[in-house]
C-alpha cells in the first residue's frame, strides 16, 4: 500500500494548529481498486460491511459496488448496506445516519463506496460504531471531503460541519472515476476553486481575532497546485486519466489540509455557505439541487466579487465597524430562515451559531471599532480575480453562474442565499466584514449580483 508522501503530509512542517493525520494510506491510480483486499486483509475481519447508495457506479462496464463485494468475498462475511434516498436524493441527516449505523452494527471493517454525501455518512458511521478499519472508495471527483475527519451533516435541517473520523485508507481508482458523469467530476473543479477565496476569509478572520486556527503552510499545500488543477480541468469531460489523477490528488490534499487544521476553513468560506443555503432550500422543498461542488464554483465567483466590493469601499475610506445587538439580530436571523421550516427549529439552529459569532466579535472589538486596511490587503493576497475564476470555469465546461447550474438556481433564491449567508453559522467571512462595515444592504447585494452577470 502507498503511504502518504512525507513531502506533502508530514505534520512536522506545520504549526501548532496541525494534528496527527489519521488517514494512513492513499491509493490513486489506474488499478487502485484492485488493491482493496490488501488494505483490509491485515485486519482479519469477520464481518465486512459495504456501505453504498443505489446510484449506479461503473468501472469498465462493471458495477463498482458489486466489484467491491466480489473483491472482499474471500476475506470474511460480506454484507451490503444500501443508504436510502429521500426527496431530492441521499441526505446526511440524523435518520439516514442512524439507519446506516443499524445496518453496519457489528462490522469489523467498513468499506464505503460513493461520492460526497455517502462518504460523509460513512465517516459518521465509522465514528459512531468505532469500526476498527474504514476504507473509503471514492467514486467521483465531486468534493474534497473524502480525506478528512469531518462530515457535513444536517442538524435540524441546517448543514453543519461535524467532527467524525478520518478514513483509514482512501482509494481513488482513475478507471472508476472516469465512469462518473462528467458534470459530477467537474463539480470537483468548482469545489477546489474555493482555494482562491476561502483562505482569504480564513486569514481576515484570523487577523480580526475571530479564528485562531489559521496556518499559512496549510493554505500553501493546496494553493501551490492551483494552476495544475486549472490546466487539467478542461480534459475531464474526455475522461482523461491523467487529468483525473491530478484532480484526485489535489482533492485529497485539500481534505487532508482541513483535517490538519481541525476545521474546513482552509477550503470553505462564504462560497460554501451560499451553496449550503441553496441546498437547504432545495431539501426543504423536496427538490433536487445541483451538485454541491458546481454550486461552490459559481458561488466562489460571487465571493470574489464581495471581496472586490469591500476593498473598493475601504480604499474610498470606509473603515468604521459596527456590531448590532443580539436583540436586533435574532429577529433578522429568524426572518431570514423562518420560511424554510414552520417549526422554527432550523432558524433557531442558525441563530445559535450566529449568536456565538456575535459574542466572539464583541469580546474582541466591542460594539464598534476601526478596520486596519493593511489587514484587508494581507488577506486579499490570497484571492484570485473574479474574472479569472469565471474564465477557469468556462474553459473547463463548468457553470460559472447560478442560472447555468443543473437544475438552475432562480434569481430570487440566489439573492436570498447571498444576502443571508453570514447569518447561517459562526464562521467569519468577508460577508460578515461587509455587514459590520455597513455595506451589506440590499443595494450592495444587488451590485455584486449585477457584477456577476
Amino acid at each position: 500500500m502507498a503511504e502518504l508522501p512525507d513531502t506533502a503530509f508530514d505534520v512536522r512542517r506545520y504549526a501548532s494548529t496541525a494534528r496527527p493525520v489519521g488517514l494512513r494510506a492513499v491509493e490513486i491510480g489506474t488499478d487502485a481498486l484492485l488493491r482493496l483486499p490488501a488494505l483490509i486483509e491485515p485486519v482479519t475481519p469477520s464481518r465486512i460491511v459495504v456501505l453504498s447508495d443505489a446510484v449506479p457506479k461503473r468501472r469498465h462496464g462493471q458495477e463498482a459496488t458489486a466489484l467491491v463485494t466480489s473483491l472482499l468475498s474471500g476475506l470474511g462475511d460480506v454484507h451490503l448496506v444500501t443508504v436510502q434516498a429521500g426527496a431530492g436524493g441521499v441526505h446526511a441527516d440524523e435518520r439516514t445516519v442512524a439507519a446506516a449505523c443499524a445496518g453496519a452494527a457489528g462490522a469489523s471493517a467498513l468499506v464505503t463506496v460513493g461520492s460526497g454525501t455517502v462518504a460523509d455518512i460513512g465517516k459518521a458511521v465509522a465514528a459512531e460504531l468505532r469500526t476498527p478499519v474504514h476504507v473509503l472508495v471514492q467514486t467521483a471527483l465531486s468534493v474534497n471531503g473524502y480525506a478528512d475527519d469531518q462530515s457535513v451533516l444536517l442538524v435540524d435541517g441546517v448543514k453543519r460541519t461535524t467532527p467524525t473520523r478520518w478514513p483509514d485508507a482512501l482509494i481513488a481508482d482513475t478507471q472508476l472515476l472516469a465512469g462518473a458523469p462528467p458534470e459530477l467530476n467537474l463539480a470537483g473543479v468548482g469545489d477546489l476553486l474555493a482555494m482562491f477565496t476561502a483562505p482569504a476569509d480564513w486569514r481576515i478572520a484570523s487577523l480580526l481575532g475571530m479564528d485562531d486556527s489559521y496556518a499559512e503552510d496549510i493554505v500553501a499545500m493546496v494553493r501551490e497546485h492551483g494552476q495544475a488543477v486549472l490546466a487539467a480541468a478542461p480534459s475531464l469531460r474526455q475522461a482523461d486519466t491523467a487529468a483525473i489523477e491530478v484532480l484526485a490528488t489535489v482533492l485529497t490534499l485539500s481534505g487532508v489540509a482541513m483535517g490538519l487544521a481541525g476545521t474546513t476553513a482552509p477550503a470553505s468560506g462564504a462560497e460554501h455557505t451560499v451553496s449550503h443555503l441553496i441546498e437547504m432550500a432545495a431539501t426543504r422543498q423536496g427538490r433536487r439541487s445541483a451538485y454541491h461542488g458546481a454550486q461552490v464554483g459559481a458561488a466562489a465567483v460571487l465571493a470574489a466579487l464581495v471581496w472586490q466590493h469591500v476593498r473598493e469601499r475601504v480604499r474610498a475610506g470606509l473603515v468604521l465597524l459596527r456590531c448590532p445587538a443580539d436583540e436586533q439580530m435574532r429577529p433578522a436571523v429568524l426572518q431570514a430562515f423562518g420560511a424554510l421550516d414552520p417549526s422554527g427549529a432550523l432558524a433557531e439552529e442558525c441563530w445559535r451559531g450566529y449568536r456565538r459569532k456575535l459574542a466572539r466579535w464583541r469580546e474582541r472589538h466591542g460594539a464598534s471599532g476601526r478596520l486596519d486596511p493593511a489587514q484587508l490587503d494581507d488577506a486579499a493576497r490570497l484571492l484570485e480575480q473574479p474574472a479569472a475564476l469565471t474564465t477557469a470555469l468556462r474553459r473547463s465546461g463548468a457553470p460559472a453562474l447560478m442560472a447555468e447550474l443543473d437544475p438552475p438556481v432562480d434569481p430570487r433564491t440566489t439573492r436570498w442565499a447571498l444576502a443571508n449567508c453570514h447569518l447561517m453559522r459562526d464562521r467569519f467571512t468577508v460577508v460578515d466584514l461587509a455587514f459590520f462595515l455597513g455595506i451589506w444592504q440590499p443595494a450592495d447585494v444587488d451590485a455584486v449580483l449585477a457584477a456577476a452577470r
